[in-house]
């Protein structure tokens, strides 16, 4: 019964705010507006065990008010439990906005945990004062 991990890692994500979606209010999917509106959106997230390694992706698209920074971070969730498995976020990149929207393919790559079992990544993307602007999670990957 593999749909209940599932579905319970969907109510804590969603009771945790940090959600699976990708986009944000801010985000149109449009090129920015003439009045400098902020553009974020994070999709295509995926993650992918390759020896030793997990190797993750995700596209950002950026842009549309220029001069403002934002930084794109990254964790580990235990599927079955719902919980993250990293300590942290880690930091997966940095940003500069222009006043063109501009899309980009970002790999992160770290060492597998040792705890086989089903994960999956989540990508946050954040404003320059910190608060949430858009987030996608990888499909659930195994880990043996």
């Amino acid at each position: 019964m593999r749909f209940r991990p599932v579905l319970l890692l969907a109510l804590v994500l969603a009771a945790a705010g940090c959600g699976g979606g990708s986009g944000s209010p801010s985000s149109s999917g449009a090129p920015p507006a003439a009045s400098g509106t902020l553009v974020t959106k994070v999709d295509h997230a995926s993650a992918k065990v390759e020896g030793t390694s997990i190797v993750g992706t995700v596209k950002v698209t950026e842009g549309g008010k220029p001069g403002e920074h934002l930084t794109l971070r990254y964790g580990l969730v235990d599927a079955v439990s719902g919980v993250r498995a990293s300590q942290e976020e880690r930091l997966a990149a940095k940003y500069t906005t222009t006043s063109s929207a501009e899309s980009k393919d970002v790999t992160v790559r770290f060492t597998k945990p040792g705890t086989p079992t089903d994960y999956l990544l989540h990508f946050v993307l954040y404003g320059p004062d910190g608060s949430y602007l858009a987030s996608a999670d990888s499909d659930v990957f195994t880990v043996r």
